[in-house]
């Protein structure tokens, strides 16, 4: 019925040589997003046709979720345009939309985090201009607006090896700041980072007529400028006949019509760091175990496997190999040779799939990285160390940083389905028991061990609910969290015995849905759950994606609270899906040495677990030896945040192959600490 009832919009705005129709322009400001500027970056807006209210279409004729959306235009500094004319048949129906941006030297598009899910208006009878949208919702943009064109200048010190204490900008402009007086306009640094801003502001008296002044000797428009280090000039950028022949500064050229506006940002002096240098090499050999994957309909014999690695400058350049599948099995493996490193420091890679044409990132997030660079750990990484190195990504887990690659899996469902949604809260239960808030991220919800303390039942009488694309029957939307989705009667999930829920007060929750690929469900979906309609099981941007198997009719989507984020849930173990006896509360236990535990159970047979402990952040080799000093598997191989941290040996080598009976020796390196013990494998 979808399919005829697009085909008949379809003729009906084709069946007359003209036809009315509703323009609308999409207008996105990037000045929040770090870097962003009109020669480096992309800008995409993906959506889609809703329909009429109550009446879910949700089709793709003019916006797609996918890469084939229109990019949008940059019209002037931050300002992002796309028009997009809609048949007048369509007044009155639902619109949805998302941002999303990307670098030119990125391999994906990154979604904007849109707190409420998709951008959504109603088609009006005339044309229009849509609100601004900053991407993320951030209305912060860099500089404050007011009756100025504001230029928002960066600078990037990686390169200049002294210290400092003040940064300032100096440069000329009739009527304008900044003035020749090195220390008056400061750049302030972000964070702790490299790089240093701040902004110029020009009346808008002189935007308005530039072409009537006539600076500095017929260089109409030209904003001369440059960056100072101290109060005085005996240490100024000298960039002399780079940007202006006979002159040392850089220039921004003016013009009538000049928006706010982001400059690409700068090296000191254009001196970028030193390149990707290093003479270590090794051969890497990747093997990865599929299986998982294929269960949850994310990838099947016969898709092309990819391993990219060498991001973030840990090599040379991003190298691109194809991994190959062991005859007979679902395993996958590859060796790249002479492979440019660093010994000691993190490689970062990741898996793709090429699945008829597309190419698709895995689904990964590194819950043990620490760093500041968000887009870090959404990567792989491991610490070579050795002229020959063998990564086994076959850990079947949830959370283990070596867990097998899975894939969302975008095609439509085959058939209709009846999907009941099951969520085990027993991990917020746990985690409040041990001194965690959970804290409300959007929604005013936020629950205290206090709360909890002074009324078991409080997570109970809040309730669960769950929302974004899967919630509604899979309409594709984020409802607003608080009040709106407490209130929302088909994002509560169960736990009475009704509504699906097999045992009422469980502290499993239960929802039943039903998908049709008629109604555009795919298989992959994305969602997030929240107690008392506030978001509150982790922070933005980590989500749960899951597939749907819809081989049968019916399906049951087993999730846990919190398994989007299992390291700040500690005390609960997604694996073996048992709260952890001894979790630690990082508030409250400080470790002040670093130690290796003995492996329990042990002896052992088929699996044992091995525990350490760190008291700062360290880059770490746990490693299994045979009686004969002889490596047999790596079980870690990174860099983690200081506290207990544990690990599950399988009995397997690094190929994947069962180890005899016997007595082995596992050995930790972090930093300057080096433990060694013993462990027995039985038959």
């Amino acid at each position: 019925m979808k399919n005829v009832t697009a085909l008949l919009i379809v003729l009906a705005m084709v069946s007359v040589g003209t036809f009315a129709t509703v323009t609308v322009d999409y207008m996105v400001n990037t000045s929040t997003i770090q870097g962003c500027t009109d020669s480096t970056h992309q800008i995409q807006i993906c959506g889609s046709e809703v329909g009429p209210e109550g009446v879910d279409h949700w089709y793709n004729f003019f916006l797609t979720w996918g890469d084939d959306s229109p990019l949008a235009t940059n019209i002037g500094g931050d300002y992002w345009k796309l028009s997009i004319e809609y048949p007048d048949s369509m007044i009155g129906w639902r619109m949805a939309y998302k941002i999303r941006y990307k670098s030119l030297d990125d391999d994906g598009f990154t979604w904007e985090n849109y707190p409420p899910g998709n951008r959504m208006y109603v088609l009006p009878a005339s044309d229009t201009t849509l609100a601004v949208a900053y991407p993320d919702n951030e209305y912060n943009p860099p500089y404050t607006p007011s009756d100025s064109v504001d230029i928002f200048v960066r600078v990037n010190m990686v390169a200049y090896e002294d210290n400092f204490d003040l940064l300032s900008i100096v440069g000329h402009y009739p009527m304008c700041d900044p003035a020749w007086s090195p220390g008056s306009i400061p750049l302030t640094q972000e964070g702790t980072s490299d790089y240093w801003s701040t902004t110029i502001r020009i009346p808008q008296g002189v935007i308005d007529t530039v072409d009537q002044i006539d600076p500095l000797g017929g260089h109409p428009g030209t904003l001369m400028y440059r960056f100072a280090i101290g109060n005085d000039w005996s240490n100024t950028e000298n960039l002399n006949g780079k940007y202006w022949d006979g002159n040392e500064n850089r220039i921004i050229v003016l013009h009538q019509g000049l928006k706010d506006t982001t400059l690409a940002w700068k090296y000191w002096n254009d001196i970028p760091p030193a390149g990707f240098t290093t003479e270590d090499t090794t051969d890497i050999t990747f093997y990865t175990d599929m299986t998982k994957a294929i269960a949850n309909k994310g990838f099947e014999i016969g898709d092309t496997l990819l391993v990219r690695l060498g991001y973030f400058n840990s090599s040379t350049s991003v190298l691109t190999d194809t991994l190959v599948r062991q005859s007979g099995t679902q395993n996958y493996f590859v060796t790249v040779n002479d492979v440019p490193v660093i010994f000691g420091e993190p490689l970062y890679y990741q898996y793709y799939l090429v699945k008829r044409g597309v190419e698709q990132r895995e689904v990964y997030f590194n819950f043990d990285y620490t760093g500041d660079v968000a887009s870090e750990a959404e990567r792989r990484a491991y610490v070579p160390t050795s002229a020959t190195e063998t990564i086994q990504d076959i850990v079947d887990s949830k959370v283990d940083a070596r867990r097998a690659p899975i894939f969302r899996n975008n095609e439509l469902l085959s058939q209709d389905v009846t999907l009941t949604i099951e969520c085990d809260l027993r991990p917020a239960i746990y985690q409040l028991l041990a001194g965690s808030t959970l804290e409300g991220l959007q929604g005013t919800q936020s629950i205290t061990p206090a709360m909890i303390q002074e009324n078991p039942d409080t997570v109970f009488a809040l309730g669960l609910y769950i929302n974004g694309p899967l919630s509604n029957n899979a309409e594709g939307t984020w409802a607003s969290w608080g009040g709106t989705l407490a209130a929302d009667t088909n994002r509560v999930m169960y736990d009475d015995g009704t509504h699906g829920d097999a045992v009422a007060g469980d502290t499993i929750y239960t929802l039943i849905y039903h998908l049709s690929p008629d109604s555009g469900h795919t298989v992959g979906q994305e969602f997030k759950f929240g107690i008392g309609g506030s978001d509150n099981e982790s922070g933005y941007g980590l989500n749960h994606i899951e597939n749907i198997d819809d081989t049968n009719p019916t399906f049951t989507l087993h999730t846990q609270w919190g398994s989007i984020n299992p390291n700040f849930y500690n005390a609960w173990n997604y694996d073996t899906q048992s709260p952890v006896l001894t979790a630690i509360d990082d508030d409250n236990v400080v470790i002040r040495n670093y130690k290796l535990n003995q492996n329990y159970p042990n002896p052992f047979n088929p699996t044992t677990q091995i525990s350490f402990e760190m008291p700062e952040r360290s880059i770490v080799r746990l490693e299994v030896y045979n009686i004969l000093g002889q490596k047999v598997r790596t079980l870690v191989s990174n860099e983690l945040h200081a506290g207990l941290h544990t690990c599950e040996w399988n009995g397997l080598n690094d190929a994947g192959q069962r180890l005899s009976a016997g007595v082995y020796v596992y050995q930790l390196k972090a930093g300057d600490f080096t433990q060694t013990k013993k462990m027995l494998l039985l038959k």
